[in-house]
């Protein structure tokens, strides 16, 4: 089961350190936006399907790695809860 805290995630196992982002998309698709802060790959291990790491060497400095959950996606609305609450 996959918990999202304040400034991290966990499924039990694994805590990746992430922060949120709401609904920054431009074609102004919903989402939440989970931005991984560690360079272990860590959110890759939670989120195995919907895990992105888009990047090189160069751009691993800001950016390491996301997962982007959409309005389908069973985990969205306890995500959203979540970072609303914040």
């Amino acid at each position: 089961m996959i918990k999202f805290n304040s400034f991290n995630v966990t499924n039990g196992v694994d805590r990746a350190s992430v922060r949120y982002s709401l609904d920054n998309r431009v074609d102004g698709r919903l989402c939440v936006t989970l931005y991984e802060q560690g360079y272990e790959g860590i959110l890759g291990r939670i989120f195995t399907d919907d895990y992105r790491n888009e990047t090189d060497v160069i751009t691993d400095y800001v950016d390491k790695g996301k997962v982007v959950l959409f309005v389908g996606n069973p985990l969205y609305a306890v995500a959203r809860a979540k970072v609303e609450s914040l």
